[in-house]
């Protein structure tokens, strides 16, 4: 910011009129109560006349070469942070007669707090996300250049905007959105391994659904050794039925040798006749490995409960003598 006074007033001398204006300046002459002109570099300006009558009492010259301030300013944004600004601005007298009339003495110190003032208004519209930054430069940029050029003043280039964020705040920013990305990260992982972990159970029901059809006929015969030949022996599931099957031949077995051992005893002890046993137990006690061959021959008619065996059948002596030769005789 420069120290340089933006107008200098100069009284009249009514019988010497000024000079042109020297390059960079312009004059601005005043009376009272009259019409100010503004006289630029190159321009005759107020006549002689025109000071010599007194239509004029003084006059103020104008600098109208280029200056520039720069400033950083904190403004707040529309979320719990403040943007940093970075302002460059390089501008000049527009209208020297505007800057005469409102005394603009001080003109970097005035445009300063006329940024401010539009920045602070503009940048509250704003988060501090890079896409909302770079809109709100853009646009607070095109407001400064209207103000300025509404107060008598313009740019001579293009209004330099930056908007950051302080170091502090914005290494909490980027923690938060590192925290942010990984939870969303994290929460879309869950989410996946839940929606495969639907998938898996969905074809287990299925598989077990297809299965249950495969395996039921099974169950209802009691074909219990092709059932354990279908388990799966790492599923703990298959491992309680293998478990169950195994108690329910365990249970077979014992319930088999008791009435193979009853059996056995009824026929030994002459309990049972072998016509009352049909061919199917007869086919079995033959197969039983554990009846003795007394029990086997009783069983097949070959001897009698002392396990002596019947008479041959061309022995008349062994038979039976009819009932009516027997009355014969006695008679």
């Amino acid at each position: 910011m420069t120290d340089k006074p933006l107008f200098v007033e100069h009284e009249l001398n009514r019988w010497k009129r000024p000079e042109s204006p020297k390059p960079g300046t312009a004059f601005v002459f005043v009376g009272d109560g009259k019409p100010s002109l503004t006289v630029y570099e190159g321009e005759r300006g107020a006549t002689q006349g025109e000071i010599l009558f007194g239509r004029y009492s003084s006059y103020y010259e104008v600098d109208m070469g280029d200056r520039s301030i720069n400033f950083y300013e904190k403004l707040p944004c529309a979320d719990a942070f403040e943007f940093q600004a970075e302002v460059k601005l390089t501008y000049a007298v527009r209208d020297p007669a505007l800057i005469v009339r409102r005394a603009r003495t001080d003109a970097g110190q005035f445009l300063k707090d006329l940024a401010i003032d539009v920045m602070r208004r503009t940048s509250r519209n704003y988060k501090h996300e890079h896409e909302q930054s770079r809109e709100a430069e853009i646009t607070i940029a095109r407001r400064v250049e209207e103000d300025v050029r509404d107060n008598g003043f313009k740019l001579c280039r293009a209004a330099f905007i930056k908007l950051s964020l302080d170091e502090a705040v914005r290494t909490r920013l980027v923690n938060r959105q590192l925290g942010d990305q990984d939870f969303e990260y994290q929460k879309t992982i869950l989410e996946r391994q839940a929606a495969i972990d639907d998938i898996k159970q969905a074809a287990k029901f299925a598989l077990k659904n297809k299965r249950a059809e495969i395996l039921a006929p099974l169950i209802e015969t009691g074909n219990w050794q092709r059932l354990l030949a279908m388990l799966d022996p790492h599923d703990p599931e298959d491992e309680a039925i293998r478990q169950m099957i195994v108690a329910i031949l365990d249970q077979q077995r014992e319930q088999e040798a008791t009435r193979r051992k009853m059996l056995e005893i009824a026929i030994e002890k002459g309990a049972l006749e072998g016509w009352q046993l049909g061919d199917y137990a007869k086919t079995l006690f033959k197969e039983m490995s554990g009846l003795s061959a007394q029990s086997i021959a009783f069983f097949e008619g070959k001897a009698n409960p002392q396990g002596e065996l019947p008479a041959a059948q061309g022995d008349s002596s062994s038979k039976p003598m009819p009932d009516e030769i027997g009355r014969d005789k006695d008679t």
